[in-house]
């Protein structure tokens, strides 16, 4: 049995999960309180989410792409990774550099477009057991938003999306892999790999950011991932997808114009392309002192974050 310790919305959560399903292993998954983690501290390896625990080995293991190689090496049956060591290791780069890149930004920017259009859906996501699931009631997530918005803010800088070229630097790794998935099926070899997994899986978030999900040079990007859910029988949507895509069609609208982006935008902007060890990754330490400084950062991002509204239509992919 593998015990998962996860958030059900992350996206890096998903890669697990999807390896878990594709390999057949038997796996209970364990809800952990995001702020203080203490489900997981009795391990000794990082507490970062996901999280396994093998207990047929006693291996404790967490991060997306080492936890799946940790799989895949333990439990060769349907593999992940290609047998070749070359298109072995040419998977393995690709998932440290979606994870270091893809997974970081879209991360950024789902958070963005929540607390943008949909602020108290945060009380859902990350506060639904706290207090017998007081603050996902009506008026008490009105409070808790506000507070969860400002510390994820300063923890992965949502108020400086702009200043960071967030959106530039995802076209410029977007648009080639919508280029390179229009002429192969998948990113290695002739057959569905963890690279393959990696990538429809770090691509969710995206789903609800109407720059991307709406973007004419993406369609086949999003439909390529569509058939991967398809076939592997994963979420067609995630609860915040569905959460966002009611409260447009309520209102009318989104907010989706990225008003400083130039038709150049992705130009200067070079992608890593070295050998990567180990996935970067982007969480910036946030105390009761520094949140102080959140409010401003939140009320920037609200109602001053240069992402103007602009009438809600379904994207051409996705068929609703």
């Amino acid at each position: 049995m593998i015990e998962l310790y996860k958030l059900h919305w992350s996206h890096y959560v998903e890669k697990v999960r999807w390896a878990l399903d594709f390999k057949r292993l038997p796996w209970r998954g364990i809800d952990i309180v995001a702020f203080t983690k203490k489900e997981m501290q009795r391990f000794d390896c990082p507490q970062t989410v996901p999280l396994i625990h093998d207990t047929a080995t006693g291996v404790a293991i967490s991060d997306s792409s080492p936890i799946i190689r940790y799989l895949d090496e333990a439990y060769p049956e349907r593999r992940l990774f290609p047998l070749d060591p070359v298109e072995r290791e040419q998977a393995w780069q690709w998932m440290l550099r979606l994870d270091s890149t893809l997974g970081l930004y879209a991360r950024r920017l789902g958070y963005t477009q929540v607390i943008m259009e949909c602020p108290q859906t945060l009380a859902q996501l990350f506060m639904p057991n706290v207090c017998g699931g007081l603050f996902t009631r009506r008026g008490w997530r009105r409070l808790a938003a506000p507070v969860l918005g400002m510390m994820l803010t300063l923890r992965f800088r949502f108020h400086r999306n702009q200043q960071d070229g967030v959106y530039e630097a995802l076209e410029a790794l977007l648009l080639p892999l919508a280029e390179k998935l229009e002429r192969d099926r998948f990113l290695v070899g002739e057959q569905f790999t963890a690279a393959d997994l990696t990538l429809a899986s770090l691509l969710r978030p995206l789903r609800i950011v109407p720059h991307f999900s709406h973007h004419p040079k993406l369609q086949s990007l999003f439909v390529w991932q569509e058939r991967l859910f398809r076939e592997h029988g994963r979420d067609a949507t995630f609860p915040y997808e569905d959460a966002i895509r009611a409260q447009r069609q309520r209102r009318g609208a989104m907010r989706g114009l990225v008003r400083w982006m130039r038709a150049d935008g992705r130009e200067g902007f070079d992608l890593p392309h070295d050998a990567l060890q180990v996935a970067r990754n982007d969480i910036h330490p946030v105390n009761r002192w520094s949140l102080v400084l959140g409010l401003p950062a939140y009320l920037k991002l609200r109602w001053f974050s240069g992402i103007s509204w602009m009438p809600y239509v379904p994207a051409a992919y996705s068929g609703v």
